[in-house]
């Protein structure tokens, strides 16, 4: 049956909700401000997880969950939480515990939980909880048209429930105290406003997609694929897991979905790791940091420095920390004209599948810039331009409340967010994002872009997540424009190298270039060019030391009116 729900939570006698805003679990806890605290714990009673406080509201398809303790921990892992709830609030049927008869259980450290002794994942019963990372602080839902079986899980206007922390023998509320809800008919989901379709208006859209494992290039899921990078119509698009095919392999596929017109074509980036870039635009320069790829896109007027990222897994939580204070460090050289030596405003954008289902930490220096291993990979930074962090679009789920971009039913791990997409937000203005999961498009949305429910489900476990940007139009200045502001020379690439590297440099106005390599003690061994004229623009030179024995060089750049020295390393 359909429910209206405005949810009364009831604790004993003492009637008292009060309902807010529509609830999307995306990590913005804010719109809960408007919902009463209905059960607070006192703090110090459990030598396990404490559970502190907790707050409940719902509207006609989710019941929504706040969950407050008093330390970090992973809510899918490693946690001995179980919710109980008596589905039809009736203590002579189900099993008696704590004043309850309860139905339906689950624990969540082990991510499944039984109804009627019946087992159920978190996928049965539409249970989504955020963050994925560790957390004080936890988001949930269930959904109220859950049935398993032939039975309704939730069948009644009032059900009852409690949390326990088994190893702390502690309970939400207090034990002999369950809570009791009663509902009445009057609240409905309100999903989020989306837009499918890229606007004119916008400067460029951008895709990050996790492939799983090369399955991009799979001719059983060809449709699939062409479907959605179709009906999305990206400008840049950062893929993940490609392990067997190269950058123009991918290049050459997203043209057969998306055909270039006159003037057009589709650009690619390949560093050697399974982070590949297609774009609309010329890709300058690229680099592997730490397993992850980083570029610079030439949009003509003004760069786009980008990485494509994907951290390992798991439990390998040191991995993945290392990994991205690595690739924080290369954003923090490049603003401070080392590495890339990128213009001041240049647009930041990193992307990718950043696998974070671990500790907290990774997530902060990802937008932060607080760097764990400061003796490796430097000290902390601001990472935007006005000494900010970086702007995180955490997209939501079309037709959904959540931000999901890992949907995989056949694991035992519930959906998550383990794409990011973040940016510059000083000079970026997000104009749109969504994590495109088709089984929640209506169905006129998919007949109108040519989708299927199952496209994101066929096609990989991770879900297209996407991102429209327009530049701030207080950086289109001359001065702020990202444009070389007289000559610019770049980290050679790759290095360390042997025997060859690529070595680069930027003119803003014609001029006589002198190109040298020097010894550390200052001597010239190579003389690349010797004051011939270079007219305005970006420049690539090969240099092969075949001849040279390993160790630090310097490489200078002279013309007519300025001199930059860069360092660079051979290895035989």
């Amino acid at each position: 049956m359909s429910r209206y729900f405005n949810l009364v939570v009831i604790f004993l006698l003492i009637s008292s909700s009060t309902r807010g805003q529509q609830i999307f679990l995306d990590e913005d806890i804010s719109e809960w401000s408007q919902v009463q605290t209905q059960f607070v714990d006192p703090e110090g009673d459990s030598e396990g997880i404490d559970l502190l406080s907790i707050k409940i509201t719902n509207d006609d398809q989710f019941l929504y969950f706040l969950l407050e303790v008093n330390e970090e921990f992973d809510l899918q892992e490693n946690n001995d939480l179980v919710m109980y709830i008596d589905t039809d609030n009736n203590s002579e049927t189900g099993t008696l515990k704590n004043g309850i008869g309860y139905e339906f259980e689950f624990r969540f450290g082990e991510r499944t939980g039984s109804f009627n002794g019946v087992t159920v994942s978190p996928y049965a019963v539409g249970l989504i909880g955020s963050p994925t990372v560790t957390s004080k602080t936890f988001e949930f839902k269930f959904d109220l048209e859950t049935t398993i079986g032939e039975s309704s899980v939730f069948s009644s206007n009032k059900i009852a429930f409690f949390i326990e922390s088994k190893s702390g023998n502690e309970f939400l509320p207090d034990e002999g105290s369950p809570a009791v809800y009663s509902f009445d008919l009057s609240s409905v989901y309100e999903s989020a406003d989306f837009q499918l379709a890229k606007s004119p208006s916008v400067d460029y859209r951008v895709l990050s997609y996790n492939v799983r494992r090369d399955a991009l290039f799979d001719t059983a899921l060809k449709e699939e694929y062409q479907r959605l990078i179709s009906a999305i119509q990206p400008d840049i698009i950062g893929f993940q897991e490609v392990y067997q095919n190269s950058g123009q392999q991918a290049a050459q596929l997203v043209e057969e979905f998306l055909p270039s017109s006159e003037g057009e074509t589709w650009y690619s980036g390949d560093t050697g790791t399974d982070n590949l870039i297609v774009s609309r635009y010329p890709i300058v320069m690229q680099e592997t940091v730490s397993g992850n790829s980083v570029y610079l896109l030439d949009l003509g007027d003004y760069y786009v420095f980008t990485i494509v990222a994907h951290p390992p897994c798991c439990t390998n939580d040191n991995g993945r920390q290392n990994e991205i204070d690595a690739f924080m460090g290369f954003l923090r050289d490049s603003q401070n004209g080392m590495e890339f030596d990128i213009p001041e405003n240049t647009p930041i954008i990193i992307m990718g599948d950043m696998n974070l289902v671990g500790l907290r930490q990774q997530q902060t220096t990802l937008i932060t810039g607080d760097i764990v291993n400061e003796g490796t990979y430097g000290p902390d930074f601001n990472p935007d331009w006005d000494g900010t962090a970086l702007d995180d679009t955490k997209a939501n789920n079309p037709g959904l409340p959540t931000s999901f971009t890992w949907y995989s039913p056949n694991s035992s791990f519930g959906a998550g967010r383990l794409d990011y997409l973040m940016y510059s937000g000083s000079v970026l203005e997000l104009e749109n994002s969504f994590s495109l999961h088709t089984p929640s498009l209506p169905a006129d949305s998919l007949t109108a872009y040519g989708l299927e429910s199952l496209d994101t489900i066929n096609a990989s476990d991770h879900i297209p997540l996407v991102a429209d940007f327009s530049l701030k139009t207080s950086n289109s200045s001359e001065q702020d424009s990202g444009l070389p502001k007289s000559i610019r020379l770049h980290q050679n690439h790759p290095n360390p190298f042997n025997p060859s590297t690529s070595i680069s440099f930027e003119l803003n106005s014609s001029s006589k270039i002198r190109l040298s390599i020097y010894t550390l003690s200052g001597r010239e061994v190579i003389n690349l060019l010797d004051s011939q004229p270079y007219s305005a623009g970006f420049h690539t030179l090969s240099f092969d030391a075949s001849e040279l024995s390993s160790g630090v060089y310097f490489y200078r750049l002279i013309s007519e009116n300025e001199t930059i020295t860069k360092k660079m390393t051979l290895i035989k």
